[in-house]
């Protein structure tokens, strides 16, 4: 459990080393997801989003969720989706 708390810091760490390095776009096509996973967006029903963090969901998204393959979830920055 211990080396997966690690590896989530390390995950997290280098996602925003990378967001504050790039321009949205360009973070999210350089992002590898390790951990797995998708967004949903209330207006993009029954749609399973690729991404793995919430720079990737649509830039028209409303009321966008990240939910990663270990299933915790994350609710996107309203100023994002």
């Amino acid at each position: 459990m211990a080396a997966t708390m690690k590896l989530s810091l390390t995950f997290v760490l280098l996602l925003s080393a990378l967001v504050v390095l790039g321009d949205a776009q360009a973070t999210c096509d350089l992002v590898r997801c390790i951990q797995g996973g998708h967004i949903t967006c209330k207006n993009y029903p029954g749609q399973r989003l690729d991404g793995c963090a919430c720079v990737c969901a649509p830039e028209d998204g409303k009321r966008c969720v990240l939910r990663l393959d270990d299933g915790s979830t994350y609710d996107c920055p309203k100023t994002k989706c």
